[in-house]
């Protein structure tokens, strides 16, 4: 039989991160990123969580939607999609985005998370410590 060529192939992905964080999160704010409901507090924290799954996982919006209709929350690839591209928005309205995903990006022990932290530092300072705060990150990169 001939495989249709558009489609998707069988992503595995290791949820336990990922199920560690949603827990840690909804620990931390007291709500639930699975609950189908377009209140604006849990939209918040669900592109949060879009966000960490897709910069620190690296995991596909396939694969993140497959994820959110495991834990029974109606989803598709173009709402993790329109989740993730609206993060900053949320963002720059709620402060405390800002707070949770510095606490939940502190608690992985994920490599591609000490780089979102040293990205999110540099950022934040002058630019002549940046400067020092990069050739520092990148020597310690070059001996791992």
């Amino acid at each position: 039989m001939k495989k249709n060529r558009y489609q998707s192939k069988k992503r595995i992905t290791n949820y336990n991160y990922v199920n560690y964080i949603s827990k840690l999160l909804e620990d931390i704010t007291d709500i639930d990123p699975f609950e189908n409901t377009r209140r604006l507090e849990t939209v918040e924290i669900r592109s949060l969580l879009v966000y960490i799954m897709r910069e620190v996982e690296g995991m596909t919006y396939e694969s993140i939607r497959d994820y959110f209709e495991n834990k029974g929350k109606s989803f598709d690839h173009s709402t993790a999609l329109h989740a993730y591209r609206n993060y900053p928005m949320y963002c720059k309205y709620n402060k405390k985005l800002d707070g949770y995903f510095d606490m939940l990006i502190s608690a992985s022990t994920v490599g591609k998370a000490k780089k979102i932290k040293a990205k999110k530092i540099i950022d934040n300072c002058d630019p002549s410590v940046a400067e020092i705060f990069t050739y520092m990150i990148e020597k310690e990169l070059m001996l791992e």
